[in-house]
């Protein structure tokens, strides 16, 4: 049996101090290969707000860089978030998360989420968080 799915809070990136607002521009959608992810820092760097970006195909998905089981970043070095058939592995604990919708199928913590960052790509391309 499946375990419950706990969804991640869609407004837990906008009470960090350092979120950057929406309509900010994070750069080319381009920018960001197929299957694979890059991150993105506001702030200082003992509090910085950190998200990243998956892309598949046309689609791109925003997450607060936290796994919900420790609340660690996900990556090990900046911009290298592993993926797998459309999964973002935690390189911490090796929780596997969908990339569409976040939500944890194997390991640490099953069914819970990580924290969505609503991202869209604009008519000329552009990476931005959405308004």
């Amino acid at each position: 049996m499946a375990p419950p799915v706990t969804p991640g809070d869609p407004a837990a990136w906008r009470r960090h101090p350092h979120a950057p607002p929406p309509g900010t521009e994070l750069g080319s959608a381009g920018a960001i290969p197929d299957g694979q992810g890059r991150e993105f820092c506001f702030g200082p760097e003992h509090d910085a707000f950190r998200m990243f970006v998956v892309r598949r195909g046309a689609e791109v998905f925003g997450y607060l860089n936290v796994c919900p089981h420790f609340s660690l970043r996900l990556n090990y070095r900046a911009d290298q978030f592993t993926t797998r058939d459309g999964e973002i592995l935690c390189s911490m604990h090796f929780a596997l998360f969908r990339m569409d919708d976040g939500v944890c199928i194997d390991g640490a913590c099953p069914g819970r989420s990580l924290d969505p960052v609503p991202v869209e790509i604009t008519t000329a391309g552009a990476l931005r968080i959405a308004p």
